[in-house]
C-alpha cells in the first residue's frame, strides 16, 4: 500500500524534528542543591491550609447550587415550551370540526 511521496516526506520530518536525543535531562535540580531552580516550598501552618480547604468547599457548593438551579431551570422552561407546542398544535386553527364532519342531506 504506496501512499505517495507526501508520506514518506511526513514520516522524514517527523523522524528529524525528534528531539529526545538532542535534549539534557534537567541535572542540579534537586533540593540540596543551592542553584536548583525547582520551586520551593514554604511550610505553611494547619490553621491556613484548613482556610484554604474550608474555601475551597464553600466555591464547590456555591458552583454546584448555581448548576442545579441552571438545571432545574431549563426543565422546567422545556416542560413548558413542549405543553405550549403540543395544545397549539393539537388542532388545526383553520378547520373547524363543522367542516370535517359535514353530513350530507
Amino acid at each position: 500500500m504506496g501512499f505517495g511521496g507526501a508520506t514518506a516526506a511526513m514520516i522524514t520530518s517527523l523522524k528529524n524534528n525528534n528531539r529526545r536525543n538532542k535534549r539534557e535531562a534537567f541535572d542540579g535540580w534537586t533540593s540540596s542543591s543551592k542553584t536548583s531552580q525547582g520551586i520551593k516550598i514554604e511550610p505553611v501552618s494547619e490553621e491556613i491550609l484548613q482556610e484554604i480547604r474550608n474555601k475551597l468547599k464553600r466555591q464547590k457548593r456555591q458552583t454546584t447550587i448555581i448548576n442545579l438551579g441552571i438545571i432545574i431551570l431549563s426543565i422546567v422552561i422545556s416542560i413548558i415550551v413542549i405543553y405550549f407546542l403540543f395544545s397549539y398544535f393539537e388542532n388545526d386553527p383553520g378547520i373547524s370540526n363543522d367542516f370535517l364532519y359535514k353530513q350530507s342531506n
